[in-house]
């Protein structure tokens, strides 16, 4: 389910529920259409061998390189070297072409194999490209269960280390990280109620960030998590609203019209919000600056489109947009005047609620064949894709900034 409906139920329910007690600095990555990723050789390993094997995986999975065994002229050669021991180290010389020698050194707690690899492939990221890497983070979603209820989890970019997050045996959903890291917020429906609860993931903490009556719901942070932006049915009528993440306090009115608004995303400088409005007979993308006043369309085909998320590293806006039926994933460069979208999803199924990746370049989404969805993870560039997770029903994912 999309954000955008997942909205319009809960308007629905908080309508019934009323009645009766009266959603950085820049780094723009340019890609030219059909180029292949970058050849890379592990030409010499020292250390564990179980080390090595999850280097080899970390660097195939971050999908920016071609690892081959051996090649004749490869585009990156790189020797590495792990260190056991009280804090182990994992060092890398590498070789590019295109960007001559560099080193550089990773290091974590002794036996944390999978983040010593992540961070070391996360320098090499930055180092050859210039871009966050993605290893070293974690994608929030919802799981649901028995009963149509749902509850919050997160996992390592690869799928591995699931954790839960919430135990409100009731539907917990629509999660959203900001503040980098450190911050996650999703929506809870209990009680004939909803409100917007926010998870401090450094410490462990919960609490209810905005709980005003009516609707409260599809919260996005804004990217130093002092901000959120997010639904409230205010006098009968669904706007967007700013509120101060700490406090909970209305900061700003955003929106004012009789259409119902949902799933905002914060621009990358924060003073922009794009959402979900139905004001032209259908749900379409709007923009809107963070301190509101006048709207516009992003889009100028009449497709239904929801569910966007903004990229702070390369400046695109990625949604789901329905076609024939079913939800495909588009993009389009906001530094594109003529606002041209792209569809990066051609595979069977339905793919809904894309985030970005800290790179800029990938994005994790749900892919709903049958009765079940699954996560995928999307290159932009190449329109390929993996699985993240199989199995089971998951759905609405966020990709969190990188660990430090």
């Amino acid at each position: 389910m999309t954000r955008y409906r997942l909205a319009c139920h809960a308007i629905v329910a908080i309508a019934c529920f009323v009645g009766a007690f009266s959603l950085q600095s820049q780094v723009v990555i340019e890609k030219p259409p059909g180029e292949a990723n970058p050849s890379l050789v592990l030409a010499r390993f020292e250390g564990s061998e179980a080390v090595r094997s999850r280097l080899l995986s970390t660097l195939t999975m971050c999908d920016w390189f071609a690892v081959k065994a051996s090649a004749k002229d490869p585009d990156y050669t790189v020797v590495a070297r792990h260190t056991p021991g009280g804090q182990e180290v994992l060092d890398l010389q590498v070789v590019s072409k295109k960007r001559g020698t560099f080193t550089l050194r990773a290091t974590a707690a002794a036996g944390r194999t999978d983040e010593l690899t992540y961070r070391a492939v996360d320098g090499l990221l930055r180092n050859a490209f210039g871009v966050p890497g993605l290893c070293n983070s974690r994608i929030a979603f919802a799981v649901a269960g028995s009963g149509n209820l749902k509850e919050v989890y997160t996992c390592r970019f690869d799928g591995t280390d699931a954790r839960r997050i919430t135990y409100n045996g009731s539907i917990s959903t629509e999660p959203s990280w900001g503040g980098g890291n450190r911050f996650l917020v999703y929506t809870l429906y209990q009680n004939n109620a909803t409100s917007v609860v926010l998870a401090d993931m450094a410490n462990s903490r919960q609490k209810r960030l905005s709980r005003f009556p009516g609707l409260n719901a599809g919260a996005a942070l804004s990217s130093d998590g002092q901000r959120a932006a997010l639904t409230l049915s205010k006098d009968r009528r669904v706007d967007l609203f700013t509120i101060s993440a700490q406090t909970g306090q209305v900061s700003r009115q955003v929106t004012s019209d009789l259409a119902a608004e949902s799933s905002p995303c914060w621009s990358p400088r924060g003073d922009q919000l794009c959402y979900v409005s139905d004001r032209g007979g259908k749900p379409q993308l709007y923009l809107v600056s963070a301190g509101g006043g006048s709207s516009s369309r992003l889009l100028r085909e009449p497709d239904e489109t929801v569910s966007p998320d903004w990229s702070a590293v390369s400046n695109k806006v990625c949604f789901a947009v329905r076609m024939g039926g079913e939800y495909a994933i588009g993009i389009v460069d906001m530094a594109d005047g003529a606002r041209k979208r792209t569809i990066i999803t051609n595979a069977a199924g339905s793919w809904e609620s894309p985030s970005w990746a800290p790179d800029g370049r990938h994005v994790v989404c749900s892919r709903r064949t049958g009765s079940g969805r699954e996560l995928y993870m999307v290159d932009t560039w190449h329109g390929t894709f993996r699985p993240v997770i199989r199995g089971g029903n998951r759905s609405l994912p966020s990709w969190s900034a990188v660990n430090p």
